[in-house]
């Protein structure tokens, strides 16, 4: 009778697991529409976190000091837009000479077009390939204003489903860590050692993205600005404002756009010394940047070794598009984790065993 009870238990614990999986897999696949966007709410939660408990020392109320603590980010923010419009406005005005000197250009490159059509006898292949240029070159312009207008409301919406839902992981911040603590402390040791290398891998992760990306940006923005006002280029300021935003985005990178910004200004401007720095300063930086300085500092700030994060961000690009730059650095951060764990208790282990055994009998002379 006793053997019928427990395999009846057995029968129900396994039940009720496995309705616990069913129901957890479901959920994640209604959510995954939304993983980038709860991702980065959660990023954005755990790196607001310990300003609001800064808050919280002098401020009573949770609601209140999440509102004074979004406020003194968007104040900023919005203080440094009105600086990057008023830049912008003084750019407006230049924008004839602009056009005028690519004018310029165009007439100066036609005029030795002539003279090369007729040496090497392009004369057959040229209007068909401008008019394929041309062709190409709309239709790429229309696909890609076509795809931004149907993606623009999707963009938004997602746009203010971040900014809900960081605000409730935040006013929820301390009753789920308190949860998910107490729950560690009562589960078993095998789902304990699961659930807090998990925990460790994220919050590395976390630190990892602040640092490979935020704390970036602001550092090549500062030396893009430098090197911008060194090389005596107009509007160093607006153009060193745009590639710190540019950092941001992944799989682009500021480096191809500030060798452009180089060679319009070698072709722009009498300062030809400036210009060689600027482009100069593109390939070392982005030498030095991406393949020394962001993958140390990134490993760094995620407690792994660089080729995780490397691969993490170049892996995850490849498989999962741009999703995988924040999906690929997770997964790879938290196994290291669970590797490293994995090994710190072997050897913990080891050296207990060791500790266990008899001391050898030493022989008497």
């Amino acid at each position: 009778m006793k053997d019928i009870k427990a395999k009846t238990r057995n029968n129900m614990v396994s039940a009720r697991t496995l309705f616990f999986y069913a129901v957890l897999g479901l959920g994640a696949y209604i959510l995954s529409p939304f993983l980038v966007v709860i991702i980065l709410s959660f990023l954005t939660a755990y790196a607001m976190y310990p300003f609001l408990k800064l808050v919280r020392k002098y401020v009573k109320y949770k609601s209140v000091a999440l509102f004074l603590l979004i406020s003194w980010v968007f104040i900023p923010l919005y203080f440094f837009s009105i600086l990057t419009y008023m830049e912008f406005q003084k750019l407006i005005p230049l924008f004839p000479a602009i056009q005028q000197w690519v004018s310029n250009w165009f007439v100066y490159i036609n005029a030795y077009m002539p003279d090369i059509i007729a040496k090497y006898n392009l004369s057959a292949f040229v209007q068909s390939g401008t008019q394929d240029l041309i062709g190409f070159s709309s239709q790429i312009v229309i696909a890609g204003v076509t795809k931004l207008a149907i993606n623009l409301p999707w963009f938004l919406f997602q746009f203010l489903l971040y900014i809900f839902s960081t605000y409730y992981i935040l006013y929820d911040f301390d009753t789920f860590s308190k949860k998910l603590n107490r729950y560690i402390e009562i589960t078993s040791a095998d789902k304990k050692c699961i659930i807090k290398n998990t925990v460790t891998g994220i919050k590395n992760s976390f630190n990892f993205f602040i640092v490979n990306y935020l704390v970036l940006a602001a550092i090549i923005g500062l030396v893009s600005y430098i090197v911008f006002l060194a090389a005596g280029l107009p509007f160093a300021l607006l153009f060193s404002i745009i590639i710190g935003l540019i950092t941001l985005v992944p799989n682009i990178g500021p480096w191809l756009f500030i060798t452009i910004i180089g060679i319009a200004y070698y072709f722009a401007a009498t300062n030809i010394n400036g210009a060689i720095g600027i482009i100069a300063y593109s390939l070392i930086g982005f030498i030095a940047f991406e393949y020394y300085i962001r993958p140390i500092l990134g490993a760094k700030a995620g407690g792994v070794h660089p080729l995780t994060t490397l691969f993490g961000v170049l892996g995850g690009a490849i498989c999962f598009g741009t999703k995988g730059v924040l999906i690929g650095p997770i997964v790879l951060i938290v196994a290291e984790t669970f590797i490293r764990a994995h090994y710190d208790l072997k050897e913990k282990e080891a050296e207990e065993e060791a500790k266990k055994k008899p001391a050898s009998i030493k022989t008497i002379e």
